[in-house]
């Protein structure tokens, strides 16, 4: 099994364990061709650019299962880049959930562990942002509600959580505009920093329902007791995994970059200073892909990028 990643990893998570997918040793046999991919990459590309001009430069902590080809992509991104903010996952499922007080108390070391802690928050001067694929936006309010109870049961006050903890919903276009589906009008987010990043239907669908999953779903009533050992490699997990470790490489791709850079810049991305730092930092590194995680794209018949 994996080692845990360290927080500061690009595709650290906090949930149950997962294939490490920035090695290939331990992922056994992938499929050759994970072909949905070269038809979402550019629109791929172009909500990552949203989620990080919207996140500002917060440390970014992907929920649950539907963000995994952008937390993927991303940590290739930033693959032997050195940036100031985190990138995290945390994977838990909260759909239509509504936590009871023992569950949300089961669920404080999951946000610890992606680095949601808000006394850590306070006491580093940190800012998060959440990052999800959204529909009513329910799973946000869930979380914040149970970080602002851990806030306030630690004396901080639940504001401390409404100033540090953004969000950012990829949100299924067709909408005339973010504001007309006001899944962040929640009483529980009230005074929350929110921002939609509006994708096409087909890859919202992909990402939100369609597309297979690296990890496996993990509801409220399994917190307490996390499975201890990696998932089954049943067909559709395997082809996550061969997804997930394509776009881990092509991430580190100097051309990639390129692309994505030019993605920032036309999501507004020059205007904030974390994402010029990025960008800088992608023209200044001598070799884009770091030596440890260099590999061969797990595809016989076509080449991706």
């Amino acid at each position: 099994m994996n080692a845990p990643h360290p927080l500061h990893h690009p595709l650290h998570s906090a949930g149950p364990p997962v294939w490490d997918v920035t090695r290939a040793g331990g992922l056994g046999v992938l499929p050759a061709d994970p072909g949905a991919l070269e038809a979402f990459l550019p629109d791929l590309r172009s909500a990552l650019a949203g989620v990080l001009v919207a996140a500002g430069g917060a440390d970014l902590v992907f929920v649950g299962r539907s963000p995994e080809p952008l937390r993927a992509y991303l940590g290739g991104l930033l693959w032997g880049v050195g940036v100031p903010w985190r990138v995290s996952g945390l994977n838990v499922s909260l759909l239509n959930a509504t936590l009871n007080a023992g569950q949300a108390r089961t669920l404080r070391p999951l946000l610890a562990g992606a680095g949601l802690h808000p006394r850590e928050l306070v006491s580093s001067g940190r800012r998060a942002a959440l990052v999800d694929v959204v529909a009513s936006g329910g799973t946000f309010a869930e979380l914040h509600r149970a970080l602002r109870g851990w806030a306030e049961q630690d004396g901080l006050g639940g504001r401390c959580v409404t100033r540090r903890v953004r969000l950012v919903g990829l949100l299924r276009g067709g909408y005339a505009r973010p504001a007309a589906h006001r899944w962040n009008a929640l009483p529980e987010l009230r005074g929350v920093q929110a921002r939609s990043v509006l994708t096409g239907a087909a890859l919202w669908s992909w990402l939100a329902e369609e597309g297979e999953k690296v990890a496996p779903r993990f509801p409220a009533d399994a917190w307490a007791a996390p499975p201890a050992g990696l998932p089954t490699r049943e067909p559709e997990r395997l082809a996550a995994l061969a997804q997930a470790r394509t776009l881990f490489l092509l991430g580190q791709r100097r051309g990639e970059r390129e692309a994505m850079t030019a993605a920032l810049n036309a999501a507004g991305g020059q205007r904030v200073a974390a994402v010029r730092a990025l960008c800088g930092a992608w023209r200044g590194a001598a070799q884009p892909a770091g030596r440890a995680a260099t590999g061969r794209l797990p595809t016989a018949r076509r080449t991706l990028g």
